[in-house]
């Protein structure tokens, strides 16, 4: 027997719904509430009832039968009898197992509802409206000018970018900004060492020029290093002796130090002993070398605005963003804005002047300060007391910035879990400055990037830089391609450009698979391979599914459902049903995604998905199957099946190839 789509005699409010699974909620929250003796909005949890079970879909009535004063079991038998009594189209039938209220899906509306608009609205399948265009920026990436890019800049470049990718598909407009670190006075000390050691022709010349400028920065601490060191001791021997005062400064930094102590800790100065500690903490304060003072006054030039100091700056950036920017380019990942450190420098006499007329602003010890000891922050330094600014200054004026000139409603910082606190005391400050986006403001923290044999270790070798992950990525890839298909390796744009995918790929997905504010082991064996959670295995499952559609014909989904007169058991297998309630998921899970900040969230599902699908190629014949309508339907979920793998690898930034 042959029927129309079932769908299409729906009633009115049916399909003019939402996404399918939304209107399964709302038409069976309508339902539960009838029979409940209170009419607040019920957000129901749906999960997938156990394999045996027969049904699709379960939800726990516990807290529900909690709030209405009910027995659990016996409200779930109650409301699964209205459910049937109900006649609601998108459900066949409905029981209850305890305090689980299970329902079986009309498989035929469900999942031709479900494909129908997964065909309809194609790479917008999923996306919502609920950020209404509210504008939001993600700090995120944030390299240092003159230092090359680690593995461990992966993770904020990274996970800010498919955050970026998931605000924009749920209606909000995205800034990814590369809040870069091109301020202060670390660039003194740099343009001291290209002036003393450094040759400027090789270093434009060089293949690696970051490498050259780092080299020299760490020359520049070696020797100043080594200066120090016969300075603190000499000055330590002047303490010992009792003349602490022939030492400019020592006496009122060792005064300055133990007052901190007894404050940190709460002591009176009976309790505080003077040990070595106190010492060395004072003497690194006013310890500084010739180099260091060079340093200093060369920073002082650059932020004069001195043409040589500017020029040997800007050509530090220059390079730098050259070789940054060859990475992003590998990775695929843009950003709206660059503003780096330098941006704000105009702006930070502003932000102090405000911070002053602030009631929350104090002055201690010389310094001007916010004081958040009243919720537990303590204090943040704005100005130094030689009147000197500190990075909070600089991220205060950035918040500002972004508030009143770029009219952000929200920010995002994608930063390590080490600046928990630092954040917390941004957040505060913002919002005692009266800026709305302090209470719109997240620290999307992540954990370290460990290695197999340990965590990264610059002292012991371990650190292993971007550049060389990408390269060695790329030739396993390689490798691997010319092993699994030798004919596709022979055609050279076809296969770099495959390489790059599935490299890329994979080393997004090692991070993105996995919750980001947990530490993440990395290791290119278990990212690269072509079985179990990995890139490559949802990339292969895509590849392997769009070409099956587009040998049969039907390239991209372009035969509809319309053009389709069902058999009334379509979707009958377990294995298609099980697709397709996966399918219906993907909504849902994009929201779910968005709340926590979690692009782990849609990496779960697509590998899950894949899963399914190549659970359901293995169950049913797609081409050969017993009719031709079958056979479309069958073409039908598969091609529906690359578009959804291919939207949710999109949000992570990974890209589906051709060919695998």
């Amino acid at each position: 027997m042959e029927k129309k789509r079932p769908y299409e005699s729906a009633p009115q409010e049916i399909q003019e719904g939402g996404y399918v699974i939304q209107d399964i909620n709302h038409g069976l929250s309508s339902i539960i509430k009838s029979e409940l003796p209170f009419s607040q909005d019920l957000e129901l949890q749906f999960t997938e009832s156990p394999q045996g079970t027969g049904f699709d879909f379960g939800v726990n009535v516990i807290k529900i039968a909690k709030d209405s004063g009910k027995n659990p079991q016996e409200l779930a038998k109650s409301l699964a009898e209205k459910i049937n009594s109900t006649n609601y189209p998108l459900v066949e039938s409905a029981a209850s197992m305890g305090p689980f209220l299970n329902f079986s899906l009309n498989m035929d509306e469900f999942g031709g509802r479900v494909l129908d608009q997964i065909f309809d609205q194609k790479s917008s399948y999923g996306k919502e409206k609920i950020g209404n265009g509210q504008r939001v920026i993600i700090d995120m990436s944030s390299p240092n000018i003159a230092k090359r890019m680690s593995i461990g800049h992966l993770r904020s470049t990274i996970i800010g970018d498919s955050l970026a990718n998931l605000y924009k598909s749920q209606g909000y407009e995205v800034i990814r900004d590369n809040h870069l670190g091109d301020w202060g006075t670390q660039f003194g000390k740099l343009i001291v060492a290209m002036k003393k050691w450094g040759n400027e022709q090789s270093i434009l010349n060089s293949d690696d020029p970051i490498e050259e400028l780092q080299e020299l920065y760490v020359k520049f601490h070696s020797e100043a290093e080594k200066d120090a060191s016969g300075l603190r001791k000499s000055a330590k021997e002047k303490w010992l002796q009792g003349k602490a005062d022939e030492v400019s400064g020592l006496n009122e930094a060792i005064e300055n130090v133990s007052q901190e102590i007894m404050t940190r800790k709460k002591i009176g100065r009976d309790q505080l002993e003077m040990e070595d500690k106190v010492v060395e903490d004072a003497l690194d304060r006013v310890i500084v070398t010739d180099l260091e003072k060079e340093g200093r006054d060369w920073f002082l030039r650059l932020e004069q605005g001195d043409p040589e100091a500017r020029r040997l700056w800007k050509l530090c950036v220059d390079l730098s963003m050259k070789e940054f920017n060859k990475i992003y380019k590998t990775l695929g990942v843009d950003f709206e804005k660059t503003l780096g450190e330098s941006f704000y420098e105009n702006k930070l006499q502003e932000t102090i002047k405000l911070v002053k007329k602030n009631k929350n602003a104090n002055i201690s010890d010389g310094a001007l300060i916010i004081d958040m000891n009243d919720v537990g922050l303590g204090a943040a330094i704005v100005q130094k007391s030689d009147g000197a600014s500190v990075y909070f200054t600089r991220d205060l004026a950035c918040a500002i910035y972004r508030e009143r000139d770029l009219k952000v409603d929200k920010m995002i910082y994608v930063v390590g879990d080490d600046q928990k606190f630092y954040f917390k005391q941004l957040f505060e400050s913002l919002r005692r400055l009266g800026y709305k986006v302090g209470d719109n403001a997240e620290h999307v923290y992540f954990g370290m990037i460990r290695l197999p044999e340990g965590k990264m270790s610059t002292r012991e070798g371990r650190v292993i830089l971007l550049k060389d992950v990408v390269e060695e990525g790329f030739k396993r890839a390689e490798d691997i391609l010319r092993q699994k298909n030798p004919e596709l390796a022979k055609n050279k744009k076809l296969r770099d450009e495959v390489v790059r995918q599935v490299a890329v790929g994979a080393l997004k997905w090692n991070d993105l698979s996995q919750d980001p504010r947990k530490s993440i082991e990395f290791s290119w064996d278990k990212a690269l391979r072509l079985d179990g959670n990995s890139a490559p295995y949802v990339q292969y499952t895509a590849v392997r599914a769009k070409s099956i559609v587009e040998s049969a014909g039907l390239p991209n989904g372009t035969v509809s459902l319309k053009d389709i007169f069902f058999p009334m058991d379509i979707f009958s297998h377990q294995s298609e049903k099980a697709l397709i309630r996966k399918l219906s998921e993907y909504p849902s899970v994009l929201s779910e995604a968005i709340k926590e900040n979690n692009p782990s969230k849609v990496a779960t599902f697509v590998y899950d998905l894949a899963k399914r699908f190549n659970a359901f190629y293995t169950n049913v014949p797609v081409l050969k199957s017993e009719t031709e309508n079958l056979k479309k339907s069958r073409l039908l979920l598969t091609a529906a099946s690359v578009q959804v793998i291919t939207n949710a690898l999109g949000v992570l930034g990974i890209e589906v190839p051709e060919k695998m």
